[in-house]
């Protein structure tokens, strides 16, 4: 747990009337990393909407698909997202009432009004998502372990020799 990045009410947010921020520095749980998570996080209400903007980096060691070793990746954004504060999406009406309605196109995330706001988990969810689909150690990477060339050049896996002598009997 990142020490000061506890839930927040919303309440609480709403009655400051200023940006809240929060400095990060530390490891968080749910994501192992070399280096601590670093940056700073802001988080305004801003009546129907929450504006959360952070800049946020860290580095994490993950293991490739393709030949099973271990490599180091940096992490780092700086994402801004408006949080719809509501039980349910909004509709068409409450969208144009609030003033951030230029912004609001692809608005996804909602948070009960009288609910808490946990910045730890929004930057764990804002890391997660610059983690790589596919983890590829980079253009060096030798393969998938285990594998022969043949006399041809071309990659033969260990696992067909079985098939490849009962074909030639």
């Amino acid at each position: 747990m990142i020490q000061g990045l506890e839930p927040v009410a919303l309440q609480e947010l709403r009655a400051l009337g200023a940006p809240r921020n929060w400095p990060v520095e530390g490891h968080l749980k749910a994501m192992p990393s070399l280096t601590p998570v670093r940056g700073h996080l802001t988080a305004e209400h801003r009546g129907n909407v929450l504006a959360v903007d952070a800049e946020l980096a860290t580095i994490v060691t993950l293991t490739c698909d393709r030949c099973l070793g271990q490599f180091n990746q940096q992490l780092s954004c700086s994402p801004s997202e408006l949080i719809w504060l509501g039980d349910a999406p909004p509709s068409e009406q409450e969208l144009e009432a609030s003033e951030d309605v230029a912004s609001m196109e692809g608005l996804v995330e909602c948070l009960d009004p009288r609910g808490h706001f946990d910045p730890e988990q929004w930057v764990f969810e804002q890391l997660h998502l610059q983690r790589p689909v596919v983890n590829r150690c980079g253009d060096h990477c030798p393969g998938a372990p285990g594998l022969n060339q043949d006399h041809d050049g071309a990659v033969q896996d260990p696992r067909w020799e079985a098939l490849r002598q009962l074909r030639n009997r």
